[in-house]
């Protein structure tokens, strides 16, 4: 069953329980397309400007961490955030299992800190970016969720291209 349809935890709070769904039908979405992908597929690039499912992925592992920085710690370097940004779509090939487990743990991982908020730090304004700009944590989390389902949405389409040229 996809996450969304399942029953909420009465242990955490619905606008938590929300964004922790958002994250595990982002991964059930990408596991599913990724399910009959080769690996050779994995790094397929359609086009010079069109990254392959496992740069999409990488960046989306980069993404989400320096995202759920934003949204949990208090202190962070902001320049070396930018510098990992830059370096995540350059494609260091890895095998889907390792990336998939990445991938995973940094969710458990996102979701873990979630789960634990107390319902009125979602409404605390923590800073973002260079420029340290005030932005709700709900936003930032609810940013990661639709920022990933963004990317999840390009890596199934590609999938598709990649099944249709090999038939």
């Amino acid at each position: 069953m996809e996450p969304w349809l399942t029953p909420d935890d009465a242990s955490v709070p619905p606008r938590q329980g929300d964004l922790i769904k958002g994250l595990e039908q982002a991964r059930y979405l990408l596991e599913a397309a990724l399910h009959e992908i080769s690996e050779e597929a994995l790094w397929w690039e359609p086009a010079s400007t069109a990254p392959s499912m496992g740069a999409r992925i990488q960046h989306l592992v980069g993404a989400s961490r320096r995202l759920s920085t934003y949204a949990f710690e208090t202190d962070y370097d902001p320049q070396a955030l930018a510098q990992m940004a830059e370096r995540e779509w350059l494609p260091t090939p890895r095998s889907k299992a390792e990336l998939l487990a990445e991938l995973k743990a940094v969710f458990e991982e996102i979701a873990g800190k979630v789960r634990t908020l107390d319902e009125r730090a979602l409404d605390e304004l923590r800073p973002v970016g260079r420029r340290r700009l005030p932005v709700r944590r709900s936003v930032i989390l609810h940013h990661l969720v639709e920022h990933a389902a963004h990317h999840v949405g390009q890596i199934t389409l590609l999938a598709r291209l990649w099944h249709a040229r090999s038939a």
